[in-house]
């Protein structure tokens, strides 16, 4: 017999972040395989599937962006200044973890939180500010779920794995890696 509370289940150095990035993977994952039942059954089920999938990988992603920037300055014992929200401090975090003689982020990595963070903020809030940044990055109204794709998930993953790795290249000595999908687990019953 197995005494269940001898298992632990949730580890002394839980880190949410890693655990939305990993989710955030799985749904990206299942996006794609939802598009191609939809393509291969014609069921517009499978489709609204592939959509919620979307959806779920970039409010994952988000928040493990989020909550990582936020473990970083909480290790690093740096209590984050200025306004700009989440990205701001991803955008502050080299300086004001490591000083001021570390390199900045890479345009792309500050181009993406944004992507994503404008993606989000829609998706979470469908807001009429919202969807005024999302038409300023080139979405009509009216087209939204149609960029909302496995294609877009796949996306997601691959611009955070790049920015994860760029921020993890300027602060990680100081606090922690980066995450990546490559390093992440999926279960066999997560697609």
């Amino acid at each position: 017999m197995i005494d269940d509370g001898a298992i632990e289940l949730v580890p002394a150095g839980f880190f949410p972040a890693a655990m939305l990035y990993r989710r955030a993977c799985a749904t990206g994952h299942q996006a794609r395989q939802r598009a191609t039942e939809a393509v291969q059954t014609g069921r517009r089920e499978r489709r609204l599937r592939e959509l919620d999938a979307v959806v779920e990988t970039v409010v994952l992603a988000q928040a493990a962006a989020e909550g990582w920037i936020h473990r970083a300055y909480h290790l690093a014992d740096v209590e984050p200044q200025g306004a700009g929200g989440w990205v701001g401090r991803w955008q502050a975090a080299p300086q004001a973890i490591c000083g001021p003689g570390t390199r900045d982020l890479d345009v792309e990595t500050i181009e993406t939180l944004r992507w994503l963070s404008t993606w989000r903020n829609y998706l979470v809030h469908d807001d009429a500010r919202a969807r005024e940044r999302l038409r300023a990055n080139g979405v009509d109204a009216g087209s939204e779920a149609a960029h909302l794709t496995a294609d877009m998930a796949e996306a997601v993953i691959a611009r955070m794995d790049e920015a994860f790795t760029d921020v993890g290249a300027c602060i990680g000595w100081r606090t922690l890696a980066g995450l990546h999908s490559a390093f992440v687990w999926r279960s066999h019953d997560e697609g």
